[in-house]
């Protein structure tokens, strides 16, 4: 057979041997296809060659700092209002941000933020780390536990993938009394930044080197730790209940579907432990944000910003004074902490401001959890991804 090729010039006939000559050579089946490999983008494949517990600390480092900076300006607000004795209310936390603006600048709103920024990388970065090498140690054991009873009886039954509610309430108990120990000082430099005023001459402004140095200079390495034992009694629990909380709810519905979570599944899971975690152990947290300011920088006066939230009708004014002056090198104990905050304002005291925390935990934590996992799966490897797919179904 011959087949004819016309050109503009006139006809050509051509064989089979001369159309081969413009056939694409082209390569048999292969019968174990190799999958494509998944684009990488810059610095991936670089950052992919660390250990995955760095990897872990850069995932939860910006997972962290992403989150606490959206919510900056509501965590300023509700520290000033946790060390007075103003009365809150959710409606004046527009017109409290105003007089901040008019009073500081806008910029004010973000007070600390820099500290905050210095303190949550490491810390959200060791938290979520410690708490994935627990969960690789425990899901690791279920696997040892599960090959021998299978030793044993051959029809086994294969138990449900993922930690159980008291291994995630353990792990993340553990995550969090590592994480915060580890960078207290820097918290504690955060909260006394975001009780001062700023002032326009910037010499007269408190930086963030001056504060830890003068923590540091006033009462030695205690003064570092200044109100650390109410900030470890209420990380444990809300550490341990927001990773629980979060774990379970994703480990319920990949259970269900037989899939992996959505991003809107995350960042619902994030908000609902958030929710809990924050209200079970928001007294706390007003403890433990007094015992760093009150008695240690000024709270009272022109150099300190807490007016703006009002003024307080105080039960008992002399003691309240004399608990604020300034003695940085023996402030209140804890105990005179909670006398004075009881006395003061009640047993709603201890719960000031937890409304703002309703608002801004939920989204907080969505945005953080639902982020570490995601910059998570695009630093894990292919092997950490085969490995981890599986064991979902």
């Amino acid at each position: 057979t011959t087949f004819c090729y016309r050109t503009p010039v006139g006809e050509q006939i051509m064989g089979n041997e001369d159309i081969d000559k413009f056939r694409i050579p082209t390569r048999p089946l292969d019968p174990n296809p190799v999958p494509p490999r998944r684009p990488t983008y810059f610095l991936q494949e670089d950052i992919m060659k660390l250990p995955k517990e760095i990897r872990n600390i850069m995932a939860g480092g910006l997972a962290g700092m992403i989150a606490k900076t959206f919510v900056a300006p509501f965590d300023r607000i509700k520290i000033l209002y946790q060390i007075s004795s103003a009365r809150f209310r959710f409606t004046e936390v527009p017109s409290v941000a105003m007089k901040i603006i008019k009073t500081e600048g806008m910029t004010a709103l973000w007070k600390g933020n820099t500290a905050t920024m210095i303190r949550v990388f490491p810390y959200s970065g060791i938290q979520f780390m410690v708490y994935d090498r627990c969960k690789t140690f425990l899901l690791k054991e279920q696997d040892i536990d599960y090959a021998r009873r299978r030793a044993k009886d051959p029809n086994a039954a294969k138990p449900k993938w993922g930690l159980t509610p008291k291994e995630s309430l353990v792990s993340g108990m553990i995550a969090g009394g590592i994480s915060v120990v580890c960078t207290y000082p820097l918290d504690l430099t955060r909260a006394q930044l975001a009780v001062l005023r700023r002032h326009k001459d910037p010499a007269v402004n408190m930086s963030f080197y001056r504060v830890i140095t003068d923590n540091y200079r006033n009462r030695g390495l205690i003064g570092l730790f200044r109100g650390i034992t109410p900030t470890v009694l209420g990380i444990l629990p809300y550490s341990g209940i927001a990773f629980a909380f979060n774990e379970q709810g994703k480990r319920k519905i990949q259970l269900l579907t037989g899939r992996d979570l959505t991003t809107v599944e995350r960042m619902q899971c994030g908000a609902v432990s958030g929710l809990f975690a924050q209200t079970l152990t928001y007294p706390l947290e007003i403890t433990r944000r007094r015992m760093q300011t009150i008695g240690v920088v000024a709270t009272t006066g022109q150099d300190a910003a807490v007016d703006v939230v009002g003024k307080g009708h105080h039960r008992a004014e002399a003691q309240e004074a004399a608990l604020r002056a300034l003695h940085p090198n023996r402030p209140p104990s804890l105990l005179a902490i909670v006398s004075e905050l009881y006395a003061e304002q009640g047993i709603r005291g201890f719960f000031k401001g937890v409304s703002m925390n309703w608002f801004k935990g939920p989204i907080a934590f969505s945005i953080s959890f639902t982020a570490f996992d995601i910059v998570q799966m695009y630093l894990e490897t292919e092997k950490e991804k085969i490995s981890r797919l599986p064991r979902r179904q």
